[in-house]
């Protein structure tokens, strides 16, 4: 994963001043460039509450103008106080409808490797997710990692990887690979049986059989096929005879780094509530793909993924595979 530039959205409040700091952290690991960015929102209702009146104010020549000075001026004191001199790019202040639509716009541009932003903004919801981000996450075409708190090298030492046999869920084992290799952290496939949509009062009539074996094994085959497939990722998995313990090695490197790669089958009422759980609980980071089996948008991103984003108190990188990028809109 080539990260050297990274676009840091920012509302000024002190989760999204998180954000930054985590940007400041991570130039140490890649000596990425920061670009910060924040949106003045549109208030076009202000012009139509404002002309009855004849009010001799206008939010262009008057309002806007303060407005953007001012977050110059906030954005330059934050960049000061998190990202080191010589890592600091563009401090950008726009004014936009939907600060998600300019935020997205701005990362589409081809110039940035991630979004880096804070799971909630200044105005808390009921979700872990703040819907700004949820929309970002929905339409950025790069990486977007979304966090709570602040994190370092050293508090990163599990990376959950959900698996649902896809192609696309098994791009997300590559982004997470060359983290894992900056933290030294091992990476778990997590896949879920999901037993029963109805509820949990049915579950006694499951079966309970299910083969976590047999679905390790091919999960781990459709990976190894998929690897061979797209062999420029210079990926291989060697097989340690261990059931579930396996080690993903980079074929292009002179050192041969590897990594440990974990598998864990779970059988559950539903992927989310079992993803959720397993990542707040054993995880320090969660890598998704926003596109799930049939390759549309929103089965993934508005079903597993996005419900995922809600309940997760662990950073989230969400990553868009390359393939689908002309096909899916």
């Amino acid at each position: 994963m080539k990260v050297q530039h990274i676009l840091v959205p920012t509302d000024f409040s002190e989760r999204s001043e998180k954000a930054i700091e985590v940007a400041g952290s991570m130039v140490d690991f890649f000596g990425c460039t920061v670009d910060l960015i924040h949106t003045v929102p549109l208030m076009k209702y202000f012009h139509e509450s404002m002309d009855p009146l004849g009010v001799p104010f206008s939010i262009e020549k008057h309002l806007y103008p303060h407005c953007l000075e001012r977050a110059q001026e906030q954005l330059e004191a934050l960049a000061e106080k998190y990202i080191k001199k010589e890592y600091r790019g563009s401090l950008i202040t726009n004014v936009e409808r939907r600060a998600s639509e300019a935020i997205v716009n701005h990362a589409n541009s081809g110039e940035y490797d991630l979004v880096l932003m804070a799971a909630k903004g200044a105005h808390n919801t009921i979700h872990m997710m703040g819907g700004t981000t949820e929309k970002v996450i929905r339409h950025s075409h790069i990486p977007v990692l979304s966090v709570d708190e602040a994190i370092s090298e050293k508090s990163i030492h599990t990376i959950m990887v959900p698996i649902d046999f896809s192609e696309s869920s098994y791009f997300s084992v590559v982004p997470a690979f060359e983290l894992a290799k900056e933290f030294d952290a091992k990476i778990v496939l997590f896949n879920v049986i999901e037993l029963y949509s109805a509820g949990s009062d049915m579950v006694p009539y499951v079966p309970t059989t299910i083969n976590e074996d047999g679905i390790y094994e091919n999960l781990i085959n459709r990976l190894q096929e998929y690897l061979e497939e797209h062999e420029h990722y210079n990926l291989d998995i060697h097989r340690t005879g261990v059931t579930f313990q396996d080690v993903l090695v980079n074929t292009d490197d002179d050192s041969m780094h590897s990594v440990e790669l974990v598998t864990k089958v779970v059988k559950g009422i539903s992927a989310h509530r079992e993803i959720s759980d397993y990542a707040n609980n054993d995880a320090d980071l969660v890598v998704m793909s926003t596109h799930g089996r049939t390759g549309l948008a929103r089965v993934f991103i508005g079903s597993t993924a996005e419900q995922v984003s809600r309940q997760l108190h662990v950073p989230l990188l969400t990553v868009r595979p390359q393939f689908l990028e002309e096909s899916v809109e």
